[in-house]
């Protein structure tokens, strides 16, 4: 399992291609939106822009031994496990199966 780190970025810090999607996926409440910073490498035509606003407070540690303070729902069965940073610009996170 895989553990990566991103930086929390917010709207005006995504290029526009990334804003674009951003406001195609949340509309008004894409300006006010926190965000994983996309890897360089990734285009929105490919790849998910994570954003923060379905993250909920839960502290747990998995079976990996990752320990999170924040979880969320992505499938019916797949979840991502992320420990958000005290200072709320960097977090790692996990994706694990819920079933």
């Amino acid at each position: 399992m895989e553990t990566k780190t991103v930086s929390i970025i917010n709207f005006h810090e995504l290029s526009p291609e990334w804003q674009e999607e951003a406001i195609s996926n949340l509309d008004e409440f894409a300006i006010e939106a926190l965000y994983f910073e996309p890897e360089e490498a990734h285009n929105p035509t490919e790849h998910i822009l994570w954003d923060m606003s379905e993250v909920m407070p839960h502290a747990g540690v998995h079976e990996s031994g990752f320990q999170y303070n924040c979880v969320m729902g992505i499938s019916n069965n797949t979840a991502m496990l992320i420990y958000l940073d005290s200072s709320g610009e960097e977090a790692q996170y996990i994706i694990v199966k819920t079933v």
